[in-house]
Order: structure tokens, then C-alpha cells, then sequence
């Protein structure tokens, strides 16, 4: 049986993010806060009888989207779209910067989006996992100073109704 009790953590984690080009651009992205977090909800209607709720019913609503967030640090925001040397920068594969060569997954003239792919190592080596947020857009990206590190606070959501999560082999 491929089960294991030992709780993962963020040195098991890894997110990469890709875009949508023929050999896509990969960034992985350093969870050093550890709050990669995601959400999936469900709509239902609720059908009262003549404002009962005993005597009525509920209905599935329609689908949404999965929510999802998580916090980096930061040492530069643009680096390829200023120099094509220069190694391409979080802030930038998100914002689909001019000049730093990132191209959407959806197809055109629909919103930008990428993939987000988060793989969980098991650290018994038994039932590692990859969860797939395919067609991720930005709603918000919140860039914050600190005293210890700079960070970067992604909030978006994947055109899908949960991400896709497969075992994978360690």
C-alpha cells in the first residue's frame, strides 16, 4: 500500500511555473514563507418553500474557479526583459513583462494565463505527488518591503474546478 503518515512540510514542496511557449519558460519559485494555498468551491442553491428551508431543497450552482495564493521572496523584480542575458524574474513571468519573452497559455485574446505545477516529495519516498493548476490568471500581485526580505503575494485562480493531482514516482 503506498501511503505514508509522515507530514510534509516546505522543504518537500517545490511550485514551477510555466508558460505556454513550444519548449515552455520554467521558473521555480522559492516558498520560503511556505503558504502556497489553494481553494475549491462548490455553489449550491438553496429552493425554499415559501421561505422553508425543511420543506424545500438544494441544487448544485454553477462551477468556479480554484483560488489560489502564495508568498515569495525577492532579490529583483525584471531581469530578462532588461537584458535577454539576464535570467528571467518572478515578477516578471507573472505580469507577462514586455521583453521578457512569456507567453500565455490561453489562447489568443483570452486573458494571460500559465501553468502552476506544486510536486510534494515524500520524504519515505512513497507517494509523492504533482498538483497541476492549469490556466492560472493574476488578480492581484501585492509587493511588500520588509525587514528580513522583500515579498511578492500572488492571488489568482485556475479556469478549472480543482487542479489535477497525480502520484508521481520519487
Amino acid at each position: 500500500m503506498a501511503v505514508s503518515n509522515i507530514t510534509r512540510n516546505l522543504r518537500d514542496g517545490e511550485l514551477k511555473i510555466k508558460d505556454g511557449a513550444e519548449s515552455p519558460a520554467t521558473l521555480t519559485v522559492l516558498l520560503d514563507e511556505g503558504d502556497l494555498s489553494w481553494t475549491q468551491r462548490t455553489q449550491t442553491i438553496e429552493v425554499k418553500d415559501r421561505g422553508s428551508i425543511s420543506a424545500g431543497h438544494t441544487r448544485k450552482g454553477d462551477e468556479e474557479s480554484v483560488s489560489l495564493t502564495f508568498t515569495a521572496k525577492w532579490t529583483q523584480l525584471v531581469g530578462k526583459a532588461n537584458s535577454s542575458g539576464d535570467p528571467l524574474q518572478l515578477y516578471e513571468m507573472l505580469t507577462f513583462q514586455s521583453g521578457a519573452g512569456v507567453v500565455s497559455t490561453s489562447s489568443a485574446g483570452e486573458q494571460q494565463t500559465l501553468t502552476l505545477e506544486f510536486t510534494v516529495i515524500d520524504p519515505a519516498g512513497v507517494a509523492s505527488e504533482k498538483v497541476t493548476f492549469a490556466k492560472v490568471y493574476r488578480e492581484s500581485l501585492t509587493l511588500s518591503e520588509g525587514d528580513d526580505a522583500n515579498l511578492i503575494a500572488f492571488t489568482g485562480k485556475a479556469f478549472q474546478i480543482a487542479p489535477t493531482i497525480s502520484r508521481i514516482s520519487s
